[in-house]
């Protein structure tokens, strides 16, 4: 089996963000910031002959966003071996899966050597469905510490923090 890989920049305006003053910058001031890993996994010869012929305008209108403040693009995209890597080992990649009539993301992050949150997290897992411009709608976040999963918004996950 084959999948997609697809790599992203983000871009962002400084000078969006204070509408009166911006230490100096009135005219747009585009600064790189990254970008993300998306995978389609489990692909068949004919979705990678389809993909061959149409390339990816679907994924394209649901992840490529621009407004005056923020912008993601993509940079490239390609068919590679199931075991080919996704991104780098400090990136979590974001899976998009079909659900019958519509696609759904799911990003889990390892808390681990690269992570960036408290210690008492030992993962986060987010799960949404993707609207065009890079939009969300359903968006679900959970972590999980040693004392299981917790909705994002739950005050026991809050009291673990707080202790």
């Amino acid at each position: 089996m084959s999948k997609l890989v697809i790599q992203t920049q983000h871009r962002e305006n400084y000078a969006a963000h204070n509408e009166d003053y911006t230490h100096g910058v009135d005219q747009p001031y585009w600064k790189y910031k990254g970008g993300n890993s998306y995978v389609v996994r489990d692909l068949s010869s004919a979705h990678i002959n389809k993909i061959a012929q149409n390339g990816i305008p679907t994924l394209t209108a649901l992840i490529e966003s621009k407004n005056e403040a923020f912008e993601e693009y993509i940079l490239g995209w390609e068919i590679v071996e199931d075991d080919a890597p996704e991104c780098e080992e400090w990136e979590s990649v974001i899976e998009f899966q079909w659900r019958g009539d519509r696609w759904s993301c799911l990003r889990f992050t390892t808390n681990g050597e690269f992570g960036y949150m408290r210690k008492e997290i030992l993962a986060k897992s987010e799960q949404w469905f993707p609207l065009e411009e890079g939009d969300r709608a359903h968006y679900r976040c959970q972590f999980k510490t040693a004392n299981g999963w917790f909705e994002a918004d739950d005050p026991a996950l809050k009291e673990q923090m707080a202790a």
